[in-house]
């Protein structure tokens, strides 16, 4: 158990896609400290039964199965709701302090917005929302008085050593990159890169989408651009660095000159728990203890000719406007693809650098103009696609 709770009061928790990996790992994290949360509600996609087994577990009050399958009325006492307007609907209706939103890809972002302008804070693992939405979110939170707090590793460590040193003590902020399962392959042989081997993250144990990003680091470059946009930092003040023991989460270089890290093993209970204790008593024991007694950790530049997608994202935050909306959807659409086996892997960048290439300096001011963005995006990258696959 945690600590005790220095009020009667828990803080109340919803976590959207409780059944990945950055679900589970809250649910383990919330199971340890019961004493100071209280879950009240959960979504799931797909996988239905993770999600009334959360259910059986713990005393909900709403769950979401927010696809269209077909699925066992709930035996417990809990309102169920359906679909993707349904999520919206749980996310309103239910009482909760912060919602955890651990959606995937792009099918987060409404969700983001929902729990906004019902006035709960945000733990956000939903990278997309502030790289497709960023200005409109962090305005939104603002008007609504609500915080967005990251839960990526890498942002929640910039968040914690920014908040401990003062934002104008920093030069640069580093993020730190595994490199994923083809860190030191030689491009040659790119081309015969498989399914299995692209979803074989060599550190962490993620969904299919995020690895594949992992492996072409599109994942580094989206958290580059959510980096600048949280921080308010521009992209030549960001620095991207290969540390394959991701045990080093982020640094700052001070303007002295110094460097200061978050440093802890590769296990996201840590930051999830963080940011769903912001203000409370300090956590104690969240993950074990590293040791570092033979301990080497080792960095290296980053080959960007062999993994161009750091490059393409540093060029949409220079950009702005709705090329971050077009990255994103882009590399979506090709990872669908190249998971689908219709694409060799070196093709979802290719296909990405095309996409970029056409002009998208028109701002979205509204959700409903970044949605329309989004098919406008997909059409493109459809058409684009077409010149690899079966290649």
């Amino acid at each position: 158990m945690g600590l005790e709770c220095m009020t009667n009061k828990k803080r109340k928790v919803m976590i959207l896609g409780c059944s990945g990996s950055i679900g589970t790992s809250a649910l383990r994290g919330l199971s340890r400290f019961s004493d100071l949360f209280e879950l009240v509600a959960v979504s799931v996609h797909h996988n239905v039964e993770a999600g009334y087994a959360v259910a059986r577990q713990w005393p909900l009050k709403a769950i979401c199965i927010s696809s269209d399958d077909l699925c066992e009325p709930m035996t417990q006492d809990v309102r169920v709701y359906r679909g993707a307007q349904g999520l919206l609907d749980m996310i309103r209706d239910t009482e909760a302090d912060v919602v955890l939103n651990a959606i995937m890809g792009t099918a987060g972002l409404e969700a983001t917005f929902a729990a906004i302008e019902s006035h709960k804070d945000v733990a956000l693992a939903n990278k997309e929302s502030i790289v497709m939405a960023g200005n409109l979110i962090l305005d939104a939170a603002k008007r609504n008085d609500v915080r967005i707090i990251p839960v990526d590793s890498e942002h929640a460590a910039l968040d914690a050593l920014i908040r401990a040193h003062g934002k104008q003590a920093v030069k640069t902020l580093v993020l730190t990159a595994s490199g994923g399962p083809f860190r030191t392959l030689e491009a040659s042989k790119f081309d015969s890169i498989t399914i299995e081997q692209a979803l074989s993250h060599p550190t962490w144990s993620m969904g299919k989408k995020i690895s594949i990003d992992s492996a072409t680091l599109a994942n580094k470059g989206l958290e580059l651009i959510e980096a600048a946009i949280l921080f308010g930092i521009p992209s030549d003040c960001i620095e991207v660095v290969i540390h394959p023991q991701s045990i080093v989460h982020s640094l700052i270089r001070t303007v002295d000159g110094a460097l200061y890290g978050q440093i802890s093993r590769p296990d996201m209970v840590h930051p999830i728990m963080m940011a769903l204790g912001r203000d409370l008593p300090l956590l104690k024991d969240v993950i074990m203890p590293l040791d570092l007694h033979d301990l080497s950790l080792s960095f290296s530049t980053l080959d960007q000719g062999r993994f161009p997608m750091v490059t393409y994202a540093k060029r949409c935050i220079d950009l702005g406007n709705s090329y971050p909306i077009a990255f994103t959807i882009a590399n979506e659409y090709a990872v669908d693809l190249f998971l689908g086996g219709t694409i060799r892997f070196p093709a979802i960048s290719k296909i990405v650098e095309r996409v970029l290439d056409y002009d998208w300096s028109h701002r979205c001011l509204s959700v409903e103009s970044i949605t329309a963005c989004s098919r406008h995006v997909r059409e493109i990258t459809e058409s684009e696609a077409d010149a690899f696959i079966g290649v």
